[in-house]
């Protein structure tokens, strides 16, 4: 009996290392949805300064490098906030909003607390009858305090299932 692994049909991928958040807007790699169903962008952040809330942003672009950008809308946000002890909190919550681009974390206290944040997009959310088969998602500069971050992207539905598949880094 076959026992299909979870990577045989997910992708992990770094959309940026852990760096300050404060520092510079920290922009994710592109990833390629074409042979994938969903992107799921997680941010891991730590506590920061109360009002240095990140924002996280999601574009869609036509090309790997340059090319051409433009926004992605999203409507759902999970979560896992915590003062201090991120992994006592036990499930997501789900945060519903009007289809923007972006979120800002400030409602759910994104600065002064540890955060695990997720979005999660479709390939089909994308103007793929316009070529737009690539995905990013961006933390803008939290401002001026020091905040460590990590951003990861989860491809999940793969095309096909394969020990080893195409890579979807742009």
């Amino acid at each position: 009996m076959f026992n299909q692994e979870f990577l045989e049909s997910h992708d992990i991928i770094p959309a940026f290392m852990p760096a300050d958040l404060s520092t510079t807007a920290n922009t994710g790699d592109r990833v390629n949805l074409q042979n994938y169903e969903r992107c799921t962008f997680v941010l891991l952040a730590s506590i920061g300064t109360a009002g240095d809330d990140p924002v996280i942003s999601a574009l869609q672009h036509d090309a790997a490098t340059s090319g051409n950008s433009k926004a992605l809308n999203f409507t759902r946000i999970r979560h896992k906030v915590g003062a201090t002890d991120l992994d006592t909190v036990g499930q997501f919550s789900l945060v519903e909003q009007s289809a923007a681009s972006s979120y800002d974390t400030g409602g759910i206290d994104g600065a002064e607390n540890e955060a695990l944040i997720a979005v999660e997009v479709r390939a089909s959310d994308l103007d793929t009858e316009n070529g737009f088969t690539f995905v990013s998602f961006d933390v803008a500069d939290v401002g001026s305090n020091t905040q460590l971050g990590a951003g990861l992207y989860i491809l999940q539905g793969a095309g096909y299932v394969n020990e080893i598949r195409e890579s979807a880094i742009a």
